[in-house]
This record gives C-alpha cells, structure tokens and sequence, in this order.
C-alpha cells in the first residue's frame, strides 16, 4: 500500500501523487472521535492511518478497515499533523509546547522536547533530523533519534505552520508576515521575504520556486536561492491553505471559497471553483484529480485541467482537515469528530 506520511506527502509539501481517483468516492469506515478534527490532517503509513483529535489524543487505526491499534493522550486540542516514519511518528501538541516521538507499533513514548511556547506546527522529518516551528518564535532541529537539540534559530514571529524543504533549504512562513529561508544543516538564515500580512501557512517548493499564502490576500512565488519575488496572485481573501503543485500548475485554496489553479512559472489564472464557504483545507492533487475540503461539509474532485466538478461527497459537517490519499482510500477529518475512509466506488 503506498504511503502518505506526512502533510501534504513529501518534505516539499507538493501535494501530489500519481495514483488516480477518478470517483465517485464511496465510504469505506468511520472513525468517531470524542471532539472536533480540527486543522489535523491524517497520515498513512505501512498499513495505519494516524491522526489527532480536539479530545487530546492522537489515533491509529487500520488503513483498511479503520479498527483502533492504540490512541496516545498528547493534549494536543487537534491543530497539528504528525509525520510517521519507521517506527517513530512525530506529534506536537498545543496545550504543552512540547513534540513527541511515540512507537508506532504500540504507542509508546519514546522522547520528548519541550519549546518555550504551544506548538501549532507540523513537524517535518528530513535528513536524521525533525524540525518543529513553535509559538517562542524558535526553528528547532532535533535530532529524530533521541530528540537532542542539534540546532535553533530566533524568527521575528510565531512559526505556527510546518516548513518545507527544497534541496537544503528549509522555508518556514511566521506571523510577523515573513517567509524565512534557513540552511538545513546549521539553521543559518540566508534570506527572507515580507508579504503585508501573517503567513498562516505552510510553504511548498518546487521547479526552483517556493508558493507561500498570507492573510494579505496574495500566494506569491519566490526564487529559492535568493527570495526575489517571480510572480504573485491576490484571491478575495486569505490564503491560509498549502498549494498543491503538479503538471506545471499550482492548485490552491482560499478563505474565499475558491479554489483556484494558476500557471506555475508564470502565476496566470487557468481556472477557479468556487465552493459554498470558505476553505482552509489543502488541496491534493492525484493524477488529474484535485481533492480538497470545504466548509460547506463537501469534499470535491475537480479535473485538474479544466476545473470542472467530477463528483462531491457530503460529510455533513465543516471540512478544515486537509486530505490524504493512500492505496486509492482518501481520509479526511471533519468538525463533527470523525476520520472518514473514502473509496471509489465498486
């Protein structure tokens, strides 16, 4: 079964995979947690999906069948994502400001590391290494064994959303509306770029550009290697969504309701979809489906080419979880506290 193991799939946070969804999706199991799944997105590894709950706890169940293995209280109130890898997955938790490494087999706590303030933000496992922005405004490189401190370097605002990473460059965006771009190995800061309003997003790169949202209404893409400025688009609100990039096209969402897809070296508008509410959750693309949530309660598949609708799936709550998609199954949290298995139908 393939994997889909942290936010967005891949440390660049490209959103995409090969497989194809063509739907309509039909239910496969439900997973009712005791709170909302909030800003958690699933992940899928090696047969289990993982995901967090507003009830504290972090959850593992079957991939196939979505029967609990374990659940491990992190007090976390549902924000975060995790990252799984070979018997380890990474989860944060709001509540303590602290990130967790548990055993995937049996749960277990293997180590903690404690920040100086919550941590909103998804880890991202790269190169022996986890790195976890937190609310003390501090880039943390910890090494994923044992969670030792092997770097940190000071932003100018709280880092509330994961960093991607592009060759040996982390880019990570912060509420004082700044993407900073920081050296894998070292943290030293080699640039950053302002936008006019926090960044409440996590970056993707790819091609040689990094996509960065902002609550001042605009994606722009940047260069990687020096943070000029290419290209920007304005939507009718914020950007709070991680843009899903493929086929030369980036895919995103908006707090307008919208989902658009625009040209990725030159930022032109190809399409846009409009849903019945805002969105916050992240776009996917598989094959030449998009995939993402509304808080309308649908989740919808666009045609990656033209925009146009293939099918929707009526959850019947708000949809700010961002989907993942493994083996042909999607999974998506949503407000009324369930994790949902979707597949096509037979």
């Amino acid at each position: 079964m393939p994997d889909w193991p942290m936010f967005h799939r891949d440390p660049s946070r490209t959103g995409f995979t090969p497989e194809k969804v063509e739907g309509p999706l039909s239910l496969r199991w439900i997973l009712q947690t005791e709170e909302r799944v909030f800003f958690s997105s699933p992940t899928v590894f090696q047969g289990f999906c993982y995901c967090g709950s507003r009830d504290g706890y972090l959850y593992a169940v079957n991939a196939l069948t979505g029967a609990l293995k374990w659940r491990y209280h992190t007090g976390d109130e549902g924000n975060l994502s995790n990252s799984v890898e070979e018997g380890l997955i990474f989860s944060g938790s709001s509540r303590d400001g602290c990130l967790r490494a548990i055993s995937t087999e049996k749960g277990e706590l293997r180590w903690i590391f404690q920040t100086l303030g919550p941590v909103f933000a998804t880890p991202l496992v790269a190169e022996k290494l986890v790195f976890i922005g937190s609310s003390d405004c501090t880039l943390y490189a910890l090494q994923k064994t044992d969670g030792k401190l092997v770097w940190k370097e000071k932003c100018g605002g709280e880092l509330r959303y994961a960093s991607c990473l592009y060759g040996l460059t982390l880019f990570t965006g912060a509420t004082d509306g700044c993407l900073y771009a920081n050296h894998l190995e070292n943290g030293f800061r080699l640039w950053r770029f302002k936008t006019e309003g926090p960044i409440y997003g996590t970056p993707a790169a790819d091609g040689n550009f990094v996509l960065v949202g902002s609550d001042d209404k605009h994606i722009y893409a940047l260069d990687v290697e020096r943070g000029e400025k290419q290209w920007h688009f304005r939507t009718e609100n914020a950007v709070r969504s991680t843009c899903a990039l493929a086929d030369g096209k980036v895919v995103l969402t908006s707090l307008d309701g919208r989902c658009y897809a625009l040209e990725q070296f030159s930022g032109r508008l190809l399409w846009s979809y409009r849903s019945n509410d805002s969105i916050y959750s992240s776009p996917l693309v598989a094959g030449e489906t998009v995939i993402f949530g509304s808080n309308d309660g649908f989740l919808y598949g666009l045609d990656l080419s033209s925009g146009m609708l293939k099918w929707r799936n009526d959850l019947g709550s708000a949809i700010i979880s961002s989907p993942a998609l493994a083996g042909g199954i999607v999974y998506v949290g949503a407000e009324n506290g369930c994790l949902y298995a979707l597949d096509v139908a037979s």
